[in-house]
């Protein structure tokens, strides 16, 4: 697994958005997950779109454009869409992963 996944992963789910606004240090933290991002070498493995997945918010929320590019980024992984991630599994952005991979199913 990437050193920059494993680090997302670390700091787990993003908060909200309007929280990180309110956040006298939000910016920061912003930007620090943005360059974690951006340091995430392409193709993903397999690995790092499951431990990816496990991440994302249950809601609308896309932390400023971040959770977009992350799911750019876990469409990349070889075996893409691993099903396996979708059973049970009724998380708002796994759906738009979901509807948006509905083509390779």
């Amino acid at each position: 697994m990437q050193i920059a996944v494993k680090n997302l992963i670390k700091l787990g789910v993003f908060p909200k958005s309007e929280d990180a606004v309110k956040d006298p240090k939000g910016i920061e933290y912003i930007d620090h997950i943005q360059a974690l991002i951006d340091r995430i070498k392409l193709p993903v493995s397999n690995d790092d779109a499951v431990g990816l997945c496990s991440i994302l918010r249950n809601d609308e929320d896309d932390y400023f454009g971040l959770t977009q590019t992350l799911l750019q980024k876990i469409e990349t992984a070889p075996d893409w869409p691993i099903k396996e991630l979708f059973v049970n599994n009724n998380n708002y952005w796994m759906n738009v992963l979901k509807r948006r991979a509905r083509f390779v199913w």
